[in-house]
């Protein structure tokens, strides 16, 4: 045999295994593929429909910052800044930023009610007035 012949062989089996070894992992690779993304979960006309979480009610907070809070226009910390709230000043919570970072808050800025956001636990819940919501309980009389 002739080197040229050798060398056809030799080209002639490389290529035909790297044909083959292609094939296969692109075959290989369609069908990982495939399998590797979770299908979309089907939909029944007897599911039910997700609740809505209710929008929760304002309540009364203090702030609990000691170096002062930042009263912000929007949920960023670039935003422009409308007042610096003091340590223990009474604000009222109106809800929370869907991510749980901010908080939008009314505060009062020369008597004038104003709303804006603050960082994410810099607020204290403070308890209701209770005494005003449930009557007083009475007191039992003497037994003689």
């Amino acid at each position: 045999m002739k080197p040229s012949q050798i060398a056809q062989i030799v080209i002639g089996v490389i290529l035909g295994l790297a044909i083959v070894g292609g094939a296969v992992g692109g075959a290989g690779y369609l069908y990982l593929n495939r399998f590797s993304q979770i299908p979309q979960k089907p939909k029944f006309p007897n599911d039910a429909k997700p609740a809505v979480p209710a929008k929760p009610k304002p309540y009364p907070a203090v702030v609990i910052y000691p170096d002062g809070l930042f009263l912000r226009k929007e949920r960023s910390s670039d935003a422009d800044v409308i007042k610096v709230l003091e340590y223990e000043e009474p604000v009222t919570v109106i809800e929370a930023s869907p991510d749980q970072k901010w908080q939008k808050i009314k505060a009062d800025l020369e008597g004038e009610d104003v709303e804006g956001w603050v960082s994410m636990g810099n607020t204290e819940r403070v308890q209701e007035d209770v005494a005003a919501e449930t009557p007083p309980e009475a007191e039992p009389e003497p037994a003689f």
